[in-house]
């Protein structure tokens, strides 16, 4: 049994995705048909070996909570340890308990780590999508004798994304010289941090009440830049996929790599399966006029237009002669006949009437907000 415990902080109200995140937190965005942005994380955590695993939420976290549960589909329900929702707290006087960043996160919810008894703590964003384990990590960080590890990828220099990531100039040995904080405009590392650290629970603790005492709030910028000078930290290489969600852009172009079936085989196809909720729906039906080419469509689906290039959530409806292209279309829509769709974002349960044409760029998609009607 791994000696680590997995906390997962959510609550990033990031204004570049807009309307999908208006109603629900950004680990709830759907992705890639049929999973939650939290499934990989937290799928990452339980093909690790940990049993005892925090969410750490704050706003609009209903649709998180529902999708999630009592964490059956990852075996988290258990009467030791488990899932553990840790909602914000409400302070004596009625006032709210909104934090002002992850350090504020980590600090509501310390009577959970002491009551904890694993050595480590595996601190993880929930929109960073990829397929790895944390053992290899977790082994590293021991023999390093690190007292923070901090886990990226390489990215190309030109990525526009580099410019949003943390980057971290990284010595052979491993060890950490220096971190760039996001919003670079010309980066000058491709070391590009995946919001995944180790460290051990007793120092998360005191890092985190000194920080808070302070009036910090940022673990990067107020904690880990700030400490450089007196705590050892070392960085490990992940090496395989990495899509991170922090813009409309991202969002749509990471759904659309999932059409790639190198990418999709990485993620999906290996011995660590990627767990979600389960929805028993019957297969997708395909009619007279459907014409399918380059898609990812889950079950529920009744296809009767022409779609391609396309990521289909459950439970979508394509009317006769309606044409779906380079489009992410999430659960429950109802698409009529004869619409023409290209390079559009789809919330659930919208309806669009027949013969209605939208057209976005590949490069800003059109985001048809939940519920729409058109």
């Amino acid at each position: 049994m791994l000696d680590a415990m997995g906390i997962i902080l959510t609550g990033s109200q990031d204004l570049r995705l807009n309307e999908l995140t208006e109603v629900r937190d950004s680990s709830a965005l759907p992705f890639a048909g049929r999973y939650r942005l939290i499934d990989f994380v937290l799928s990452n955590m339980v093909n690790s070996g940990m049993i005892n695993v925090g969410i750490a939420t704050q706003f609009n976290y209903t649709s998180l909570m529902d999708h999630v549960g009592s964490g059956k589909p990852w075996d988290l329900n258990h009467k030791n340890y488990g899932l553990f929702f840790l909602p914000p707290q409400i302070r004596g006087n009625g006032s709210g308990g909104f934090s002002g960043g992850d350090v504020d996160l980590l600090h509501g919810i310390l009577t959970y780590l002491h009551r904890s008894k694993q050595k480590y703590v595996v601190l993880a964003d929930a929109t960073t999508v990829c397929n790895m384990t944390f053992n290899e990590a977790i082994k590293f960080h021991e023999e390093s004798g690190a007292d923070i590890t901090v886990v990226y990828n390489e990215m190309n220099i030109h990525d526009e994304q580099l410019r949003n990531c943390t980057t971290y100039d990284v010595s052979p040995e491993g060890n950490v010289t220096e971190i760039h904080y996001n919003n670079q405009r010309n980066p000058k590392s491709c070391n590009a941090g995946m919001g995944i650290y180790i460290i051990q629970k007793a120092r998360l603790q005191a890092m985190v009440e000194e920080a808070h005492a302070k009036g910090s709030h940022d673990f990067i910028k107020d904690v880990l830049r700030t400490s450089m000078n007196y705590l050892h930290i070392c960085a490990y290489k992940y090496e395989g996929f990495v899509g991170r969600i922090d813009s409309i852009r991202s969002y749509y172009y990471n759904n659309m790599k999932m059409l790639d079936p190198m990418v999709r085989s990485e993620l999906f196809d290996g011995k660590n399966r990627v767990y979600t909720k389960v929805k028993d729906q019957v297969p997708t039906k395909y009619l007279g006029g459907a014409e399918v080419k380059n898609c990812l469509i889950a079950d529920g689906c009744i296809i009767d237009g022409i779609v391609e290039n396309s990521v289909i959530f459950r439970g979508v409806r394509i009317g006769k002669g309606a044409m779906v292209k380079n489009c992410i279309v999430i659960q429950n829509t109802v698409i009529q006949d004869k619409c023409d769709l290209e390079n559009v974002v789809i919330d659930k349960e919208c309806t669009l009437r027949s013969g209605k044409r939208l057209i976005g760029q590949p490069n800003y998609p059109f985001i048809l907000p939940k519920r729409t009607l058109i």
